[in-house]
Formats: structure tokens, C-alpha cells, sequence
């Protein structure tokens, strides 16, 4: 088996908006440190597959698209063999997809260019290897979805609603046994918030720089998992009156404490050798799954708006309710297409991917779809909804109904699971027939 690895710098040359820092409306004043795009090509003697992992909050399917284009006509490498995915940090460069409007084009021109550039400079240093994987439970995270006195479900600390603890870890080795990259799938959101007015890569990019300081010659990666409904465990904290509470004031030192804390635990998790080393037979799948829109009256968008009127505070829900309020509605489709990809690594273990931001419950049915095999998770390979699923969606809370976000008219429909699992094992199918 052979690797590639590289990365590349993305953080912008000039000033511009950030992602999703909460001051949406102003130019940033510094960069903290440098966002970078990482890239690891496996080769199992047969086929090739990339995993690609950019420091943005993340990004529409036109990156996605020119990339995969660029890797099929240079390289060959099939389009549903090429996993895209977004860390999700939101003191992150604006890019298209999330806030119309507010990314650059020059800097558009720059994804691009070092996206291209990433690839091939792991494309021209492929070396023999190894592969290992292997999972271990990981507390790092938290549920945000607490029902509240009002008796509905709210953004705030649970540490009792079930998520995903799951934490993967994938180990490349050279010859001689040196690591040399370290893929990492985990779900936690990446909202520290040190920072309303400065450039960062939050905690993925700080810990992937961890790792790769860990073990000289290393490029590591980090795929945020179903991280729809969870955030950082040292976000949470204690109101006055004893309530669970989100935290305010954090700095980058806690987000330093925090990758610290990771990375104790991925290179612990290493060094006892308690991943699999694993023969690698690639094969891939992509496809699309329609989810339903239940459209909601206009004056739901226009309460938004009225709300908007007496907090004074700009963001993409007022930018995308005036859209609708003003022509945009009858534009906006009754159903979204939500692109997936599987991509088998050995015969009992794929990955599955997902667009936007899944919820746990996502990952629960997909996983079904795979019987008794291993799944590695990735959600975040497009900006384009929370997904969640028909548990979240009969509560309700802000992952069921934060359509707005995303310039759409409503949730989904109900019959969500039933979907992502058939349409799962419809790819796994697939698969299984061509590799006869």
C-alpha cells in the first residue's frame, strides 16, 4: 500500500469576513494562526482515494466539485473516492455556501488553487506504508439540546440527552513503523469563541498541529463526525443560580488546554498499539437522498424579522429571512438533496459521509445499514443543513428548526431514518455487486 500527504496554507492575504465568529457584518483585524487545508491520498495497489480537510467552517459543493473534477482528469481517482469535509471552526475565513454574500473572491481563487496544489504534492511523494485503525470512547464533548421549564428543547448543556462519544483514529506508518499521518473523526463543535475579530482554525487545527509536532515528518487530519448536537465539554459551566450554562470569556489558552487534552489521549491510544493494521481494498459510492421540506408561512420569516428590528443584531437568519420576505420564497425548493458517499477501506469496514451538520440520531440509522460492519462517520463535506433525525425533529429545538439558516422554508419531513438507512444500504449493495 502507498500514502501521500500534504498541506497547504489557506489563511487569506487580505482582510475579509470570518465564517460564523458573531460579528458578521466587519472585516477581521489579525490572524491568530494560520488555517490550512491537509490532504492524505491512500493507494491499495488498485484504486486511489482521498481524504481532504479543510480549516473553514465549511463550504457549498462547487469547491467539492472542482476538486473532484481536478483529481478524475489528473489523476484518475474517482469523484465518490475523493472525501471533502470542513473541520467547522467559525472564527474561520468566510467561504461560499453559508452567508450569501459575505465570501471573497480572490479567496475563492486561493481554496482552489491550494486545494489543487495539496493534491498533487501528495500525489508526488507517495511512499509505502501502513494502515491501522481503531475507535475508543472519548468525553470530550457535550449535548446542547436540554429541555428547559418552557418544556421545549433549547441550545444549553445536557449532559444526560445520548450523542456520540465515539472517537476514530486512523494511523499511517512507513516502513520503518514512523507515523507519518493521523486521520481523526470525532464529533464536537468547534465554538470556543476566543476570538470575534482574528483568524483561527479553533481546536482541530491547533490539535492536528499538536500531532504533527508529536512525530516528526506527520500531516494529520481531523473530520468532524455527527457534531450537530454536541459542543466542547469545557464550554459548559454553572449560572449563578446553579443552572447549566454555556460559558462566556474563553480564551485561546483554553483552547489550547482543550487540543492538549486530545492529543494526550489520540497519541496514548497510538503508542499502545491499540489500533488494527489493516489491508487496504478500496471501492466507492456516491449518491443523493431527498429530504422533504415542510414549507412554513411567511410569518414565521417575518417574526424573524421583527425580532431582528428590536435586537438590532445582523446575521445569515436576517440576511435569509429578507431574502425570502422579499421574492425569495416561491424560488426556494420543497425538498433538499443531501449528498452521501461510502467508501470501503477493508471488506468490514467503510466510511459514510454526509452533508451538512448531522445529529448523532443520523449516524444511528446509517449505521444500521451496514449490519455488522465498521462505519467511520464524516459529516461537514457541504454547507447545506443540520441534519437531523426523526427523534430531534418531533422535539424540536434548534437543530429541528433552524431551517432559516440555511435559506430554506421549513424543516423536514418526518421519515427521515427510514431514508438514510435504505438509501445506505442501497450504496452498500452497490458496492458489494461491483466488487464481484
Amino acid at each position: 500500500m502507498k500514502f501521500g500527504i500534504s498541506k497547504e496554507v489557506i489563511t487569506p492575504i487580505k482582510p475579509m469576513k470570518l465564517a460564523c465568529s458573531g460579528v458578521f457584518e466587519k472585516d477581521f483585524t489579525y490572524i491568530h494562526d494560520d488555517v490550512y487545508v491537509r490532504c492524505l491520498v491512500v493507494d491499495d495497489g488498485a484504486n486511489k482515494a482521498v481524504f481532504m480537510s479543510f480549516d473553514l467552517l465549511f463550504h457549498d459543493r462547487t469547491l467539492n466539485n472542482a476538486v473532484e473534477v481536478y483529481a478524475k482528469d489528473k489523476y484518475n481517482i474517482s469523484p465518490s473516492a475523493v472525501i471533502i469535509s470542513y473541520t467547522h471552526s467559525h472564527p474561520a475565513p468566510a467561504s461560499r455556501g453559508y452567508n450569501p454574500g459575505a465570501h471573497d473572491v480572490e479567496y475563492e481563487e486561493l481554496l482552489l488553487s491550494r486545494a489543487k496544489s495539496c493534491l498533487d504534492r501528495a500525489m508526488c511523494s507517495m511512499f509505502e506504508g501502513t494502515f491501522e485503525y481503531g475507535t475508543f470512547d472519548a468525553d470530550f464533548n457535550i449535548s446542547r439540546r436540554a429541555l428547559l421549564e418552557d418544556g421545549k428543547y433549547h441550545n444549553a448543556p445536557n449532559y444526560n440527552y445520548p450523542h456520540d462519544t465515539e472517537f476514530t483514529v486512523m494511523c499511517i506508518r512507513d516502513t520503518v513503523g514512523d507515523v507519518r499521518s493521523v486521520v481523526m473523526n470525532y464529533p464536537c463543535h468547534p465554538v470556543f469563541y476566543p476570538t470575534r475579530d482574528s483568524v483561527s482554525g479553533e481546536f482541530p487545527a491547533r490539535l492536528c498541529q499538536l500531532i504533527d509536532a508529536k512525530y516528526y515528518g506527520c500531516i494529520s487530519l481531523y473530520f468532524q463526525s455527527t457534531a450537530g448536537d454536541v459542543r466542547p465539554r469545557p464550554t459548559a459551566g454553572k449560572s449563578d443560580d446553579g443552572r447549566d450554562v454555556w460559558k462566556g470569556g474563553l480564551t485561546f489558552s483554553d483552547v489550547d488546554k482543550f487540543a492538549k487534552s486530545i492529543c494526550e489521549s489520540v497519541c496514548e491510544f497510538i503508542e499502545e498499539n491499540k489500533c488494527e493494521k489493516l489491508l487496504l481494498s478500496l471501492a466507492s459510492d456516491d449518491f443523493e437522498i431527498e429530504l422533504e421540506i415542510d414549507p412554513q408561512p411567511l410569518e414565521v420569516f417575518e417574526n424573524m424579522m421583527k425580532m431582528h428590528d428590536v435586537s438590532g443584531i445582523w446575521n445569515p437568519n436576517v440576511n435569509n429571512a429578507n431574502y425570502i420576505l422579499n421574492g425569495g420564497y416561491d424560488e426556494l425548493p420543497n425538498s433538499m438533496m443531501l449528498h452521501c458517499q461510502t467508501l470501503r477501506l477493508t471488506d468490514n469496514l467503510y466510511i459514510a459521509t454526509v452533508g451538512g451538520e448531522p445529529c448523532f440520531g443520523v449516524k444511528k440509522a446509517v449505521a444500521e445499514a451496514f449490519k455488522d460492519k465498521k462505519i467511520c462517520f464524516i459529516g461537514y463535506t457541504d454547507a447545506c443543513a443540520y441534519v437531523v433525525d426523526d427523534k430531534i425533529l418531533s422535539e424540536g429545538g434548534y437543530e429541528a428548526t433552524c431551517h432559516n439558516e440555511y435559506r430554506h422554508k421549513g424543516p423536514f419531513k418526518a421519515g427521515l431514518d427510514k431514508l438514510y438507512k435504505e438509501s445506505f444500504e442501497e450504496s452498500f449493495k452497490r458496492i458489494l455487486k461491483a466488487a464481484k
